[in-house]
């Protein structure tokens, strides 16, 4: 993965994972020797600091859900974070209301692509 934005990426590399609320487990994804073989981390119960924030990395823009601000009582329990190497020309966050989920869409020779990043806690039917 080149380390200048590309307008356009020919392939999306996609990790995906409850990280349980786990710090360390978070941390180890975003500063690991690995963290350069991914564009997108899609993280369900990712961990998040008293201030309702959560780990990133320089080297990722963090999406929150589109509802962050006008609920800001609600914790977000998904969280897209999209490598810098990606130019911001070439995604975009599409609004969706519920903090449990982050729709971003890709553009690029591939046409669109759209990740739904879903937190689903098999309980609520919202």
């Amino acid at each position: 993965m080149p380390d200048t934005p590309s307008q356009a990426p020919s392939r999306l590399r996609i990790w995906q994972q409850n990280l349980n609320r786990s710090g360390v487990t978070q941390h180890s994804l975003l500063h690991g020797p690995h963290s350069k073989q991914w564009d997108v981390y899609a993280f369900q119960e990712p961990h998040i600091r008293p201030n309702k924030c959560t780990i990133s990395s320089p080297k990722f823009y963090t999406v929150y859900p589109s509802t962050r601000f006008s609920d800001p009582d609600r914790v977000s329990r998904a969280v897209t974070l999209i490598s810098t190497t990606l130019s911001t020309n070439a995604w975009y966050q599409i609004p969706f209301p519920s903090p449990d989920v982050v729709v971003v869409q890709f553009v690029g020779p591939h046409n669109r692509t759209t990740l739904i990043n879903v937190y689903n806690d098999c309980n609520d039917h919202d």
